[in-house]
């Protein structure tokens, strides 16, 4: 069994983190960007939804306009979440 030790290691309380001249939390965000990281997941989800929808165009031969168009909305919805994710969980540093 493991010897249990007197001393544990925890956070920091609030007044101390103050005390030592850190950045209040903000409730708004904390790089201030938020903007750009919704119209990237909002583009996402648009591309994909219509890239669906576009597919109930194509013919079964696959010869039309449609056919090219769907799945290049589906392939730049789907490719978009990755700088999404990236804006999203980006550093505030």
């Amino acid at each position: 069994m493991a010897k249990k030790n007197s001393t544990k290691h925890r956070a920091e309380s609030p007044a101390k983190s103050q005390e030592a001249g850190a950045a209040p939390f903000s409730a708004a965000g904390e790089g201030g960007r938020r903007g750009k990281g919704r119209w990237l997941w909002f583009s996402a989800f648009f591309l994909i939804i219509s890239g669906y929808a576009l597919l109930h165009k194509v013919d079964p031969g696959g010869s039309n306009a449609w056919a090219i168009v769907s799945p290049a909305c589906l392939l730049a919805g789907y490719l978009l979440i990755v700088p999404a994710i990236l804006f999203t969980y980006r550093d505030s540093r």
